[in-house]
């Protein structure tokens, strides 16, 4: 059995003068673990639309794929080593939010696997 550890951010930090900068803004939008088991595939929760980016913990080594099906997933994936931390951005695609306005929304949420290979 494996942990892995998603917490979702809406953007980066700010300076006091209102530039961005390298960090996420804490406190994440939500937090949540994903439990997998060796050899199997889930699909974490879908991801919110206001989230830009996602950190990505685990316990044990894994793979990961952003996408909507568990199909096709393998260990050649992205892969996340036991204990590493890593942030990726969320893909987007503008969505109409009314007449004459756009705003960007998730695309698909994280499908994860566990490999002890």
């Amino acid at each position: 059995m494996a942990k892995i550890y998603v917490a979702e951010y809406p953007g980066l930090g700010t300076t006091e003068q209102g530039d961005s900068v390298a960090i996420l803004a804490l406190p994440p939008t939500t937090e949540y673990t994903v439990i997998v088991s060796a050899g199997t595939s889930v699909a974490a929760q879908a991801i919110l639309p206001t989230t830009r980016y996602v950190e990505l913990s685990t316990d044990t080594t894994c793979s990961y794929i952003m996408g909507t099906a568990t199909s096709g997933i393998t260990v050649s994936n992205c892969r996340l080593n036991a204990n590493e931390r890593v942030v990726r951005r969320v893909p987007t695609s503008p969505q109409v939010a009314g007449p004459g306005s756009f705003q960007l929304a998730p695309l698909a949420n994280f499908i994860i696997t566990t490999s002890n290979v």
